[in-house]
């Protein structure tokens, strides 16, 4: 094929997608030799002088939208019988190329794609820009599987009830439409936020959320919420089925407000007990417990419970040894004594020493019987009061 180049500065090298309005093509910035993605746009959309105002007036609001979950648009260029819209070019795949290959993600990559989406929705809405086509096809994900939300072709202010659409004209992919939508009124940030929800119990769900195929029968199908998504926890899918109501009213504040909720459904609660155990030791030896497991914490401060395991378990000193770790015992108990008050639970394992039991209570001769039993068996004491 002989090399096209665009405007004198775009040259296509090959196709990378199409939709109704546009067909994507992957490019070379001749001036800066940056590859970027460039949408050729239908002539319908530019053919009339409304429709290019349209397009430069959205151009100018998104130029100035930046954020990591948003893929920048760079420039706009429109001749007589040519237009087109060039983004950043994103080295991945879409979320919809994912569906086909694996139509149900786990919890957590559904999770993830959608908490990214909503912040790059709720970037755009703060500047009252409604997408207004959110779906699979319009999510790209990056080689480090970061989702970037693309293709505001059609996006229009809040409150904007032309949009740069006919009136009556309904805008978006119909798989993903909200009701309000439906109804022919204009589309809103709450719109998108139905879109996401969509996007979200299909990625979880391994299925589209309404199998419907034209417009009638799918507002129908939106007079009901759709059937729980099995196999995920309840409150996540309470929160996408809550942004599928069919009245705006009904759903979550906004996407931030529906990305919190998501998020919040899926978080382990065992990192709070985790803290709970690590705070139980007293203050002032906070700083020794850096080091310690929680099991190791909480076996060390149930000090009956230790002393009842060490009566059982098997003796696992060397006979010939005991009378050296005898007398280390007693040294080292006699410091532990001087710097620790009883009970406090601190041992071995807070010192970042091993745990494993010296010796235990079970009474087995000693080779050199000491000359003050009474100061022997206080030893052996301390070391398990060491140990502890």
């Amino acid at each position: 094929m002989a090399k096209t180049v665009l405007f004198g500065r775009y040259r296509l090298l090959e196709p990378a997608g199409s939709g109704g309005t546009a067909e994507v093509w992957r490019a070379i910035d001749e001036r800066s030799g940056d590859e970027v993605a460039l949408k050729r746009l239908h002539p319908m959309v530019f053919a009339t002088e409304s429709g290019r105002r349209r397009l430069v007036r959205e151009f100018r609001a998104l130029r100035s939208l930046r954020h990591p979950a948003i893929v920048r648009v760079r420039d706009l260029q429109i001749a007589r019988d040519e237009g087109a819209i060039i983004l950043d070019y994103v080295r991945g795949s879409s979320l919809a190329d994912r569906l086909r290959s694996r139509p149900a993600l786990t919890t957590a990559e559904a999770v993830a794609i959608a908490s990214d989406v909503a912040a790059g929705l709720g970037a755009a809405h703060d500047e009252a820009l409604v997408h207004r086509d959110v779906t699979p096809g319009n999510i790209l994900l990056d080689e480090d599987g970061r989702a970037r939300l693309t293709d505001f072709g059609i996006a229009h202010r809040d409150g904007d009830e032309t949009g740069g659409t006919a009136t009556g004209q309904l805008v978006g992919t119909l798989r993903y439409i909200a009701p309000e939508q439906l109804r022919g009124e204009p589309a809103t940030a709450a719109s998108d936020l139905f879109a996401l929800g969509a996007v979200t119990y299909e990625m979880l769900a391994g299925r589209p959320v309404y199998a419907a195929t034209n417009p009638v029968a799918l507002v129908e199908a939106q007079q009901e919420l759709p059937p729980p998504i099995e196999n995920v926890p309840a409150a996540l899918d309470a929160a996408v089925r809550t942004a599928l109501s069919p009245q705006p009213a009904e759903r979550q504040a906004s996407v931030e407000s529906f990305a919190e909720q998501l998020r919040a459904a899926v978080e382990p609660a065992a990192s709070e007990e985790q803290t709970q155990v690590i705070a139980a030791p007293a203050p002032g030896i906070a700083a020794m417990w850096a080091g310690a497991s929680p099991t190791a914490a909480a076996a060390a401060a149930d000090r009956p419970a230790v002393r009842a395991r060490r009566a059982s378990a098997p003796r696992r000193i060397n006979r010939g040894l005991a009378p050296l770790v005898a007398l280390v015992a007693l040294v080292f108990g006699a410091l532990a004594v001087a710097a620790l008050a009883p009970g406090d639970g601190t041992g071995a394992n807070a010192a970042g020493l091993d745990a494993s039991p010296l010796a235990t209570a079970e009474p087995e001769p000693a080779p050199a019987a000491p000359k003050d039993k009474k100061d022997n068996g206080k030893g052996k004491g301390n070391d398990d009061k060491d140990d502890d």
